[in-house]
């Protein structure tokens, strides 16, 4: 009789983390679709405003304004700015953990002082369990991002490139590829010219024409009043881009937990009838020998 309880006790005990993991992926999937209505809504007004950037740097004249900057240092010697975007919970299969690796490797191969401004509880704790130094006044979470969430990281990152305190600034995120498949990406955000360089690089010019740009009152405010809108876009982007990956892969992962509860209740079922069985054989077989000592009696 142990043997019974001690599987129906597993038994239920798996059943009562089946509704815990259920109850998560319903949440997971409700969170997914609300962010990417969000992602959808965004993705018109920054594609939009990607494309004026990439038209002003194609006519933008000669200029030193710092947000064009491009370091002089060594690469030993400069200062990198990495902003890693985490999720505040685990339970996400390998989203934190991806991010996470692909962070430290960047911050291996670029060499030089590495500043870690992280956005997520899961990757603060990391670090801090580690003992890596991360900017600590920068506190911001993941859950529900929102426009001003990207205008206060912008306002916290761009006076520390303006001011020299960081060289370049990067910003490790994850994007769906699909809906069963999520990547890393790293984008150079900072100096912007060098950030734009690879994109050129892949395009082939097309339909493009000779137009004629007024900049007023100047070039360099006119990048003073539209890059801070850009990086705002951009960081909002990968915000919301980062919380569709972390609910579709924690969805992936509560469905997988769900199915292995279930095999896992399936198995012990067999065992706990087949133990109960032979709990009852063996009561009979008990019954019957006890009825024939006493037919001989």
């Amino acid at each position: 009789m142990a043997q019974l309880k001690e599987i129906r006790d597993r038994m239920n005990s798996i059943e009562g983390t089946q509704k815990i993991t259920g109850a998560m992926y319903m949440i997971a999937t409700t969170k997914l679709r609300r962010a990417r209505q969000s992602r959808d809504n965004n993705a018109v007004y920054f594609s939009a405003l990607k494309n004026l950037i990439e038209r002003l740097l194609r006519h933008l004249p000669e200029s030193e304004h710092p947000y064009l900057r491009v370091s002089e240092k060594k690469r030993d010697d400069q200062t990198h700015g990495y902003l890693m975007i985490t999720a505040d919970k685990g339970l996400a299969g390998a989203y934190n953990q991806n991010i996470l690796k692909e962070t430290e490797r960047f911050i291996k191969e670029d060499g030089g002082r590495a500043r870690i401004f992280v956005v997520g509880e899961t990757g603060r704790r990391y670090f801090k369990n580690h003992g890596k130094e991360i900017e600590e006044d920068f506190v911001f979470s993941s859950e529900a991002p929102t426009h001003h969430t990207g205008r206060a990281i912008t306002s916290y990152l761009l006076p520390l490139f303006r001011d020299g305190e960081i060289d370049d600034l990067r910003i490790v995120y994850t994007a769906m590829k699909s809906a069963m498949e999520a990547e890393v990406r790293v984008r150079k955000l900072l100096p912007l010219v060098s950030a734009l360089e690879a994109e050129y690089e892949k395009q082939i010019p097309r339909d493009i024409y000779n137009e004629e740009f007024i900049f007023s009152p100047s070039p360099d405010e006119v990048i003073s009043a539209v890059v801070p809108n850009y990086l705002n876009g951009y960081i909002y982007s990968a915000l919301i881009e980062s919380f569709c990956a972390e609910q579709n892969s924690r969805m992936l992962a509560m469905q997988t937990a769900s199915d292995a509860a279930t095999s896992m209740i399936r198995n012990l079922r067999v065992q706990y009838n087949r133990a109960r069985q032979g709990v009852i054989t063996q009561e009979i077989t008990e019954v019957s020998a006890g009825a024939e000592a006493l037919g001989d009696k």
